[in-house]
């Protein structure tokens, strides 16, 4: 049994440690839910204040650059490499991994820094990159102005990430979890409080005080671990060395994944400047299933992975991927139906505001359409590199990742140069892509494990499939009759009252087939809907199926 690295005695709610992948994994799921229903609120905010303007287009293109560094070298590069070697530490000598994280998180700041004085030093130059000259000389002054304050303001978030790392390595999920919630929080009461004031600036200071919030949040927690800070960089440090070794692929496959949203955000731009928003909006609403699901099971299971990738754990860290795995799928198709069929209806509630005409919402919900086919590529694109990620293994995914990343940049090029397609096309060629890159993923890891029992993943998965084809029938057939003979649909209630009766009974009957067909994934989903009731007695760490659910 691997012994619980957390030697802290939790004190109060919001610093219970949780010790298996499922309740944290249901945390995570339930501060992501929140997370992207204030980020629909806060789009809604943006649409309502600005509309289809070329402020917002300048906003959101601005942010391209600064969202960029910090998700390549926190959110891609740092976090996940970081876990695996504090947890490794800390079982060997709390003290010498105390270093070894102090030396990480100097390293990565120094590092930010400088990247941020680059960013500064030649935003001008930047932001004409990646709007391609397509904005008028007042716009691109407007879109420095911004990008510089958005930079300025992700030094604060780096701090609120690697204090993400260090907590989550001690399993505080709960605590580390509201942190993105006080992130959108403080960027909303920018947008509700300034947005008069000071117009598209608003939304950028709310990123200032969203990141702030971000870390204070998290300052008592991280004091209670008792982890002690050294601001010192060890060159000799092992940790640090393996930190530089396994760093450098990481950031170079999240490089290639974010540039393949800035290269969109581009291409967008091209078809025309309004098509930024339409596909941000559509990015953000398919997001949401990623981010409940897909994010929420990556990150639970890396450090349980990262403890079991031994040889003679070798059977439990396929047990616990695949099951993984198929809790996600089991979860994730169902909602990519919901949002497949349901996009009209989705894009007019979350969005449907006086400023967002009816045409932005048709370019919405077609670009949200082609999004929805590869969600569950997505979602299980997190599981498979954070497995690879546990073994300490970054090349792999940066290989593959080289791969989808130029053909999904030349399927683009030749859908909005060549044929002329609308901004859909970019999530057309994105789905393509997100697909193919997680089955050569898995296939490279089945091959890096020896074989997975295919069949455990083959007959799962087809049921799961077929359910969810069910019900998308089930889905389009209620939702047509409904709009045309029961609801007004123009009224915003209506529609709020179709979307729950079709979504009810579609989802009833995914239920209903799962269950009848005898899927091992509805049991688990009882178990996760068990997590509401307090836990009566403490769960041990590592017990064989119990590290799971």
């Amino acid at each position: 049994m691997t012994p619980n690295i957390n030697t802290t005695k939790p004190s109060g709610f919001l610093y219970q440690t949780q010790n298996t992948i499922l309740s944290a994994a249901f945390i995570i799921a339930a501060s992501n839910g929140i997370n992207a229903l204030l980020g629909f609120f806060k789009n809604r905010l943006l649409a309502h204040y600005f509309g289809v303007s070329n402020d917002l287009a300048v906003f959101y293109t601005a942010d391209r650059i600064p969202n960029l560094v910090y998700s390549v070298l926190i959110v891609g590069g740092v976090s996940t490499v970081f876990i695996p070697i504090f947890a490794e530490g800390l079982k060997k000598n709390k003290e010498e991994a105390f270093k070894t994280a102090s030396s990480m998180v100097s390293a990565t700041l120094l590092f930010f820094l400088v990247l941020t004085l680059i960013v500064l030093a030649f935003s001008t130059p930047l932001f004409k990159l990646v709007s391609l000259g397509k904005f008028s000389v007042e716009n691109a002054t407007l879109g420095v102005s911004l990008m510089r304050i958005m930079m300025l303001s992700q030094i604060l978030l780096v701090l609120g990430s690697l204090s993400t790392s260090i907590l989550q390595t001690y399993k505080y999920f709960l605590v580390t979890a509201l942190a993105p919630l006080a992130y959108s929080l403080g960027m909303i009461l920018g947008i509700v409080f300034l947005s008069q004031r000071y117009g598209i600036y608003a939304p950028a200071i709310g990123v200032a005080i969203g990141a702030l919030l971000h870390f204070l949040l998290q300052l008592p927690a991280l004091l209670r671990t008792g982890f002690r800070f050294i601001p010192k960089i060890g060159f000799h440090d092992t940790g640090l060395r393996n930190m530089a070794r396994l760093v450098p692929p990481r950031i170079l496959s999240v490089l290639l994944a974010n540039l393949i949203q800035v290269i969109n955000n581009s291409l967008a731009i091209l078809v025309s400047t309004s098509s930024v928003i339409f596909l941000k909006f559509a990015m953000q609403l398919q997001s949401f299933p990623v981010s409940l699901f897909g994010i929420s099971l990556g990150a639970a299971s890396l450090p349980t992975l990262s403890t079991q990738c031994e040889k003679e754990d070798l059977d439990k860290f396929k047990e616990t991927f695949v099951t993984s795995l198929m809790q996600m799928l089991y979860l994730v198709l169902p909602l990519s139906m919901l949002l497949l069929v349901l996009r009209g209806p989705v894009v007019r509630i979350v969005y449907g505001v006086a400023n967002f005409p009816w045409e932005a919402t048709l370019k919405t919900s077609y670009t949200l359409a082609f999004f929805s086919i590869s969600i569950f590529a997505q979602s299980a694109n997190y599981l498979l590199t954070r497995a690879f990620y546990a073994y300490k293994d970054t090349k792999t995914p940066v290989m593959v990742s080289l791969v989808t990343t130029a053909i999904n940049v030349a399927l683009s090029l030749l859908f909005i140069m060549n044929l002329k397609f609308g901004v859909w096309a970019v999530a057309l060629s994105f789905s393509i892509t997100s697909i193919l890159d997680t089955v050569i993923l898995f296939a490279m890891l089945n091959k890096k494990l020896g074989g997975f029992d295919i069949q455990k993943i083959l007959t799962p998965f087809v049921k799961i499939s077929y359910a969810t084809l069910i019900m998308g029938f089930a889905l389009y057939i209620p939702v047509k009759l409904l709009d045309r003979y029961i609801f007004d649909t123009t009224r915003t209630i209506n529609l709020l009252a179709l979307v729950a009766t079709a979504g009810l009974f579609s989802t009833a009957t995914y239920v209903f087939i799962t269950t009848h067909m005898k899927v091992a994934e509805v049991d688990l989903f009882y178990k996760l809907i068990k997590r509401l009731a307090p836990a009566k007695k403490a769960v041990p760490f590592i017990k064989a199926e119990e590290d799971i659910v």
